[in-house]
């Protein structure tokens, strides 16, 4: 009776062990128990998606790829389950396969979207979006153009040339350098005699009195004002001068507003050259008898 319950209990085990092996595999390879709802997604390549990656809606994982079947070149059926408690497929839903983390693994971003409920037997047609790894390929790509490219431009005769133009660069710069025979001792020089003439001219500044050269200057101020105050006399002279001149004051002033006497100077200048041209003509007028002894 004991070695019979020892047997019972040994082959319980056995089954237990069994159904937890099969479980766990259906598990790993993403075979939900009991029959849960599934759909149907084509996509033209899966990469390395694997039976049991898992679908995630918003991130939260909802089921998991149950197989993966080639209908035929360029076109894969992946089948996942989901849990139908979250999420309600329609015929908007769209199913992204995007690769996660640096090891190539591939899941599942499904959006259940708007309309009427999925069939069935309907399939979605997903997409297929690069992961860190297709990134990585693609700088790799760009990289490996980017040294071709420039072995292409650092040709034999353009490193040449620029170590040619690196060692006139040098020379030039060993020139400025040089304090004898360069630029820099004719700059030197040049501050030297500066310098020489700042030191002159502090001198003369120094030597010069200010308190005579004040004086000249009040002096040279004081003969202009008097200047000026003569101008301005001369001036007053004047304008009482040519007042009386309007006035009529004066000889000049009585010429100047007395209009008969111009009249008569006109008509006496006109008389004297009449009698000229007259004479001009006719110089027997004149009467005058030339004798010769």
């Amino acid at each position: 009776m004991h070695s019979y319950h020892k047997e019972a209990t040994v082959g319980l085990l056995v089954i237990l062990g069994v159904t937890g092996f099969i479980g766990g595999a259906m598990w790993l390879k993403g075979r939900a128990f009991g029959n849960p709802p599934t759909v149907h997604v084509a996509y033209p390549d899966v990469s390395t998606l694997k039976e049991g990656s898992p679908v995630s809606v918003s991130g939260a994982v909802i089921g998991q790829v149950e197989t993966i079947a080639l209908e035929r070149p360029g076109r894969v059926i992946v089948t996942f389950n989901y849990d139908d408690a979250l999420v309600t497929p329609t015929t908007g839903a769209t199913a992204r396969l995007v690769g996660v983390g640096m090891l190539g693994d591939m899941l599942i971003e499904f959006d259940p979207g708007q309309g009427p409920p999925l069939g069935a037997d309907q399939v979605i047609e997903g997409t297929l979006v690069g992961g860190l790894l297709d990134a990585g390929g693609d700088l790799a790509a760009e990289a490996s153009a980017t040294l071709t490219a420039l072995r292409q431009v650092l040709d034999t005769g353009l490193v040449g040339d620029l170590r040619r133009s690196l060692a006139s660069a040098e020379r030039l710069m060993d020139y400025y350098a040089d304090r004898r025979n360069g630029p820099t001792a004719e700059v030197g020089a040049t501050l030297r005699q500066l310098q020489a003439v700042g030191a002159r001219l502090d001198s003369t500044m120094v030597a010069l009195d200010a308190a005579a050269l004040g004086a000249r200057v009040d002096s040279t101020m004081r003969q202009a004002g008097s200047a000026a105050e003569r101008l301005a006399s001369l001036s007053a002279r004047m304008d009482t001068l040519l007042l009386r001149i309007n006035r009529g004051e004066g000889t000049l002033g009585r010429l100047v507003a007395d209009t008969a006497l111009y009249g008569e100077l006109t008509r006496t200048l006109r008389s004297t050259s009449a009698l000229v041209d007259s004479l001009a003509q006719h110089p027997e007028r004149l009467g005058i008898t030339v004798r010769v002894f």
